[in-house]
């Protein structure tokens, strides 16, 4: 059952549901109290799999989304996460990992327009770093005031569904209405200082003033008003009731409280804290003053009436806190206290755009109307003055004039100099006046500086910067680049970092700057983004062991930059944070070769303790694939010629070796072979050795034999007691060589040939094929793998040579040549592709899959892409066809 009852909010719930179908984003815009947060479990009861992860904007956000959770009966901390970015901003590296091992599929980021630029920076970009795959919901009101996160708002601004403003909200019941409205002035002094600023600036000494009538008929008018407290007690609904003070600033709320009882009256009870308010049962006028905030929203009981207190007169920070008190108190009457005359028009605004949207506008008394009349007379006619000069001005600048002029100076008896100047005091707030966003619209358009040259320069890059970002999305520029009009910004970019680390940059233009995304340290984002690989291939693949020349499906060199990690991190290089985030997943400091002697070490521990000796066998390979028979061999020669050995036996090492009995001597490797061969002898009988023989040790016995024999017919390198002892060996023995049998009169040259051919077929019978490597050596020390070779180039080009002749042709033919190797291999390599593709349904083989055999699968994929892509003429059309036949992707696709 949907848990949303208006239409509005359920058409809302499906818009955001097509966003993130369409485009993995969606923003719901709308006012506070309107049922955002209702809208997103809806979508999450609709997905009872997807995982969350819920991003709020502070901890008063954070406590209005626990309560919803528990008055609508759902929980929290299994499927759904819920966190402020202040509990972001403190966690530690494991927390960020455990965040993204969490694997949300739906990211929402809750009242993203309060988030600042350092949020986003801090907080929001790395969930969207370790989380790559997730969608992303944004919740945001739109009255906002104050400048909100650029980035957020660029990256946003095109997806929001469904908008609602405060007038559509209250028209369609989402949000109740006002049950009467009065609109009130204080403090009145500081409207009127403004006022009278404004005249000043806009009148010329010496001369008649027009405004001044008009502004001495409003003074009249406000010496006529009684107090703001007798206003205010008239309109009391409830002497005794409670009420809540919601003031536009912390500075606002407390002004009021310090006046409230000038204001209410003597005997007022004061709180600034909810709890107190609703715990006070006195029978007297009690007020919860405090200042606008999320947590202002939460509902309150008992509530008589509303004051709002403004001390500016923009429209968003108004209608902001009308909507969240509205939310908190329903529909009770409402007074304004406003600061500026200005703001008494935003009530009327706000009623037309109810009336518009179908619905009858609430009530409203205005005790001031005669003061507004008389400030509506003298701002048309200071609106009037005000387009006056701009009309000057303008018509200076489209006869070719600068608006950098003196004060002093006229144009057509109007004193532009001195207006322009006020304009610029103005808008710098160092004179008291009025200048709208519209106005200074306008002065930029036909050219004003409002700044001295160097601002003026500062201005113009700050602009350059706002378009490089529009455009790239970030702030990363190339030193040498300039932008479209030449300005030289990546020197500029440059410049602002460098004058921040050296701390004099103002921090006026490092908050501007931040807004825009700037990133003071460029190696840290480009050092967040390979981190944020590296979690991702820990979580996959639980280890940070990668292989060197691993790269990322996008491209990214991970391998590489892991090992250029522990080399900053032996030099002292790394900062603290980067070695918590490192250490987080498990990274082992030591250099790749210390971890495989590590490794290995490890297994001559467990062969020891099995076997209780280190007397391993050189063919030994472990059940992990450790080839420790030859490790062991290699630390025994390292240890015994360390100058000519890559390897190396420190004295910790031997020390450990020396716990394990390591026998450093080399052992007596012929009386070995000999024993083996008098057992041989002593078992079977004979000497006759199959050339594939291999005793429990992998010693090769026939090859050992065979060349014990040419020893002893050359007469060479043997001992007198060696030579003995090989003549009682092989007494008895028949001269016996496996050979192919020879045809009669067959020369010395075919005996010869038909003799390699017996080596190969023996390899083609053992390894299925005759793909020998080049530098493959039979048991019989013949080069197999060379003449292999030469009969393939015989072939090819000189094919009358004796090598190839038809009779050896086909003698190769059936024992399964491949006469070009380089399509067998590719073949081979095909066929195992074919295997994969059957078991996996795709070609889509990671870069470090081996089949059973041993075969570099993903290797070879790789390659064949690049190949692809650099239009490689080994890779022929028939061959990417086949590949293609498997259903071959040549672009890698992106996660996510």
């Amino acid at each position: 059952m949907s848990i949303l009852v208006q239409d509005s909010n359920k058409t809302a719930c499906r818009a955001a549901e097509a966003g993130l179908q369409q485009k993995n984003c969606a923003a719901l815009v709308r006012p506070a109290g309107t049922g955002k947060g209702c809208i997103v479990w809806e979508l999450l009861d609709a997905h009872p799999e997807m995982r969350v992860l819920w991003v709020v904007s502070c901890a008063a956000r954070l406590e209005l989304r626990r309560a919803l959770t528990k008055r609508l009966g759902r929980t929290l901390g299994g499927r759904v996460r819920l966190m402020s970015c202040e509990q972001l901003a403190v966690q530690n590296a494991l927390g960020w990992v455990a965040l993204a091992e969490f694997r949300p599929g739906l990211l929402v980021l809750d009242g993203w327009r309060e988030m600042s630029a350092k949020d986003w920076t801090d907080c929001v970009q790395p969930l969207f770093r370790l989380c790559p795959g997730a969608k992303l919901l944004a919740l945001g009101e739109p009255d906002a005031p104050g400048d909100s996160c650029r980035a957020a708002e660029e990256m946003l601004a095109d997806a929001i569904v469904e908008p609602l403003a405060l007038g559509g909200a209250m028209a369609e019941g989402l949000l109740p209405m006002p049950a009467s409205y009065t609109a009130l002035l204080w403090p009145l002094e500081d409207g009127m200082a403004r006022l009278r600023a404004e005249v000043k600036n806009l009148h010329l000494p010496g001369c008649p003033d027009p405004n001044a009538e008009k502004y001495q008929a409003l003074s009249l008018a406000v010496e006529k008003l009684p107090p703001v407290e007798q206003l205010l007690a008239q309109w009391l609904p409830d002497a005794a009731g409670r009420y809540l003070v919601l003031c536009e600033d912390d500075a606002a709320a407390a002004q009021t409280a310090e006046q409230a009882e000038k204001l209410f009256g003597a005997g007022t009870h004061i709180y600034k804290d909810a709890e107190g308010f609703a715990a006070d049962e006195a029978a007297t006028l009690r007020l919860l003053v405090c200042a606008n905030g999320p947590a202002v929203q939460s509902p309150l009981a008992g509530i008589s009436g509303v004051v709002l207190v403004r001390r500016s007169a923009g429209p968003a920070a108004y209608r902001q806190m009308l909507a969240r008190a509205l939310a908190a108190c329903g529909s009770v009457p409402v007074a304004e206290l406003s600061a500026a005359f200005e703001a008494l028009t935003c009530v009327q605004q706000l009623r037309k755009e109810c009336s518009a949207a179908g619905a009858e506008a609430f009530p409203l008394e205005e005790p001031l109307s005669a003061c507004r009349r008389a400030y509506r007379q003298l701002r048309r006619a200071l609106d009037s003055d005000w387009e006056r000069y701009y009309a000057a001005a303008k018509q200076m600048t489209a006869e070719g004039k600068t608006l950098d002029v003196p004060r002093s100076y006229r144009f057509g008896g109007v004193a532009v100099g001195r207006w322009l100047e006020n304009q610029r005091l103005v808008r710098a707030g160092k004179k008291k006046g009025r200048l709208t966003a519209e106005q200074a619209a306008r002065l930029d358009k036909i050219g004003m500086n409002w700044k001295k040259r160097l601002e003026l320069a500062w201005e113009n890059g700050c602009a350059s910067a706002r378009r490089y970002r529009g455009s790239h999305s970030d702030l990363l520029v190339p030193v040498h680049y300039k932008d479209k009009d030449g300005f030289a910004l990546g020197e500029w970019i440059v410049y602002n970092r460098q004058r921040y680390l050296s701390g004099n940059l103002p921090s006026d233009r490092v908050e501007r700057l931040e807004a825009l995304g700037m990133v003071w340290d460029t190696g840290s984002i480009l050092w967040e983004k390979s981190y944020a690989a590296a979690v991702q291939y820990y979580l996959e693949n639980h280890t940070l062991e990668i292989p060197v020349k691993y790269v990322t499906p996008d491209g990214m060199a991970l391998g590489v930059w892991l090992g250029s990690q522990r080399a900053a991190y032996k030099e002292g290089v790394l900062t603290d944070a980067q070695i918590e985030k490192l250490e987080a997943l498990e990274v082992d400091w030591t250099n790749r070769n210390d971890r495989k002697w590590q490794t290995a070490y490890e297994a001559a521990v467990k062969y020891h303790a099995a076997h209780g000796n280190l007397d391993v066998p050189t063919e030994y390979t472990d059940e992990d694939g450790i080839l420790l028979g030859k490790w062991v061999s290699r630390q025994r020669y390292a240890w015994q010629n360390p100058e000519r050995s890559s390897a190396r036996v420190t004295p910790e090492r031997k020390a450990l070796l020396d716990e394990l009995g390591m026998n450093w001597e080399k052992t007596d490797s012929w009386q070995h072979r000999y024993e083996l061969a008098v057992e041989y002898k002593k078992e079977h009988g004979s000497l006759a050795v199959p050339a594939q023989y291999r005793t429990e040790d992998g010693i090769w016995l026939g090859s050992w034999l065979s060349r014990q024999k040419q020893m002893l017919r050359e007469g060479k390198k043997l001992s007198t007691e060696r030579r003995a002892a090989l003549k009682e060996l092989f007494k008895g023995e028949k001269g016996r060589r496996l050979s192919a049998p020879v045809p009669p009169a067959c020369s010395v040259r075919e005996q010869n040939w038909l003799d390699n051919y017996q080596s190969a077929r023996l390899y083609a019978e053992k390894k299925g094929s005759l793909l020998v490597p080049a530098g493959y050596v039979d048991e019989n020390g013949f080069r197999l793998g060379v003449w292999i070779s030469n009969l393939r180039a015989a072939r090819k080009a000189r094919p009358g040579s004796f090598q190839v002749t038809p009779e050896h042709i086909a003698l190769l033919d059936a024992i399964g040549m491949q006469w070009d190797a380089r399509e067998a291999k590719w073949a081979g390599a095909f066929r195992r592709a074919e295997e994969y593709c059957a078991a996996h349904g795709d070609l889509l083989v990671p870069v470090n899959y081996k089949t059973e055999d041993g075969f570099c699968l993903g290797d070879w994929v790789r390659r064949m892409r690049e190949n692809y892509a650099c239009a490689e003429k080994k890779l022929t059309a028939e061959r990417i066809a086949k590949l293609e036949a498997l259903g071959m992707v040549w672009t890698v696709p992106q996660e996510g």
